[in-house]
């Protein structure tokens, strides 16, 4: 057998008698019968993990909107587990009723067994009893109990969040402890930015992320949140999910890769305690020793790497803290189109370089939770993916609906409502695109327009057909109860979201030429369901409205 192969048997033998072996302190003798027993688990195991809840990607964590099924799908497992319980129970009950009756039944005969005996019915009763009611009895504790709640289980097994969801949802949390530069002990105790929520993180759901953090090779940041475990689960009950051995584990991993010798030898030591013969912690303890030996300082760290400009001009703008001086003013809009003259818009000026204004009160509660409700049957994911050494990191955690403007009258109205705004042509736009964001939802720093020299060559025909994104109209549907601000980091501006609120920029100069400064990006939701519903007006149709201008010398 591999080694591989017994690594993951040394962690079905610790799963399946942690709560009964180490409780009672017994000793299990690994048996070649057992060990080939094993080897048949491991193989089931092997063959029925691929199809475990991955029928399809269901992307719970990238919208917040979509998660409130799982709490009805929790509460039907709890039901379901429940039930397991009282079946179980009535089993249990069948026996303890009858066990006195055969205990007192024994006792009387032990009490003189001759005289006992001696008696003929007596005697033909025990014979009986043991030839008939104790192969029945045997028959009856092997009998499955519970066959139809496991049924149950596996039916809603599909349902269930799948490694990507966990993946996403604890990234999510470290993208909000990272933007927004909170302590780690702070959220697990439910304080987020200086709000303290009625709720904190559970001991499996701080080694969740510790976990996720080693995993990703972010192993400096991983060892806070492990340490958080470690120091709950020394004070807590053996739990079902994860134990003190596993968390210890990759405590040391996380210690050794940082290159911090002196504490992962601490916690193999500790390992070795509970584990004492477990090889793989004999054999790291070995390693570290001689790492100790052939440096002589053995608690170098790594140095972290410089923050870049533009990233921290991002995490600053979304704490609010790069807001540009501006000597702007708000005022109404009475001149775009001429239905303006009797119903102007609010308009406040946000900045000039570039051209950002946000519009007030220009969709109404009534409208915004008509759009959600249309929205929220059919939501899809739209996460974008980027390379990044070995693995993908998504720069959007979202999930969206793409509407057509003609879709029915509230559509065809906001339609007319962005053409009274910015006075473009709006036939040849594209779709409302209607997003909820997810678990610390965001969409990293990205400009709207394609660039059409830059674009792959497949889509350089649609793409001129259309013409290049000449603006972008971001209406806010919900508010926001922290976070989720929209920032342009080149810039410093910071707009937080309200509903019925609208933010217009334009993606292109007077010439037609690209403008880098329109660099945005959507800051993480720290708490509360960001809805927003994005139209990006196309060049085609402008012709006449924003002819291109030649640049001023």
């Amino acid at each position: 057998m591999s080694r591989s192969s017994n690594n993951i048997l040394d962690t079905i033998n610790f799963y399946i008698f942690r709560n009964f072996i180490f409780k009672k302190g017994l000793k299990v003798s690994m048996s070649p019968k057992w060990r080939q027993f094993q080897v048949s688990i491991l193989n089931l195991l092997l063959i029925l993990a691929p199809t475990w809840g991955n029928s399809s990607e269901q992307n719970h964590a990238l919208s917040v909107a979509s998660m409130p099924p799982l709490l009805e799908l929790e509460k039907k497992l709890i039901d379901n587990l429940e039930d397991y319980a009282n079946v179980m129970e009535q089993k249990l009950q069948v026996l303890r009723s009858y066990i006195p009756v055969l205990r007192a039944e024994n006792a009387k005969g032990r009490k003189d067994a001759m005289f006992y005996l001696s008696n003929p019915l007596n005697a033909h009763s025990l014979i009986r009893r043991l030839h008939q009611d104790w192969p029945k009895w045997r028959i009856y504790m092997i009998q499955p109990v519970g066959t139809v709640q496991i049924r149950n289980f596996d039916s809603w097994k599909t349902d269930l969040p799948t490694s990507t969801d966990l993946f996403d949802a604890c990234a999510g949390i470290v993208r909000i402890k990272n933007i927004y530069e909170l302590k780690v002990e702070d959220i697990i105790q439910g304080k987020i930015d200086g709000c303290q929520y009625n709720f904190s993180m559970s001991s499996t759901d701080i080694f969740a992320v510790g976990y996720h953090l080693a995993k990703r090779k972010a192993e400096l940041e991983g060892i806070q949140w492990l340490q958080e475990a470690v120091n709950r689960l020394r004070n807590e009950p053996p739990l079902l999910a994860i134990a003190e051995l596993e968390v210890l584990k990759l405590l040391a991993e996380c210690h050794l890769n940082e290159n911090k010798y002196s504490k992962a030898l601490s916690l193999v030591e500790k390992c070795l305690k509970i584990e004492p013969q477990r090889g793989y912690f004999i054999r790291l303890r070995h390693k570290i020793n001689k790492l100790i030996r052939d440096q002589t300082n053995g608690t170098i760290e790594k140095e972290k790497p410089l923050e870049k400009t533009l990233e921290k001009a991002f995490k600053l703008s979304c704490r609010g803290l790069l807001n540009t001086s501006t000597k702007l003013h708000c005022s109404y809009n009475f001149s775009t189109t001429p239905f303006l003259r009797f119903a102007p818009f609010k308009m406040e000026q946000v900045g000039l370089n570039p051209y950002v204004v946000l519009y007030h009160d220009v969709i109404s509660p009534q409208e915004s939770a008509q759009l959600i409700e249309l929205a929220a049957s059919d939501l899809k994911a739209s996460g974008v993916f980027q390379a990044k050494g070995s693995t993908f990191k998504r720069l959007r955690t979202v999930k969206a609906r793409w509407i057509k403007k003609e879709f029915n009258e509230l559509t065809k109205r906001i339609t007319r409502r962005i053409r009274d705004m910015t006075g473009f042509d709006l036939k040849e736009g594209e779709k409302f695109q209607i997003i909820n964001y997810g678990i610390g939802g965001h969409y990293n720093m990205h400009k709207d327009y394609f660039n059409l020299t830059k674009i792959p060559y497949k889509e350089v025909a649609l793409a001129k057909h259309f013409g290049d994104r000449i603006a972008t109209v971001l209406f806010y549907l919900s508010d926001v109860e922290q976070g989720g601000a929209t920032v342009f980091p080149m810039s410093g501006y910071t707009i937080y979201p309200r509903a019925g609120t609208a933010l217009l920029w334009y993606n292109l100069h007077t010439d037609g030429h690209c403008d880098p400064s329109t660099l945005h990006a959507a800051c993480p939701v720290m708490v509360g369901s960001k809805w927003v519903m994005t139209e990006w007006i196309r060049e085609r149709g402008q012709m006449f409205i924003r002819p291109c201008l030649k640049p001023s010398a």
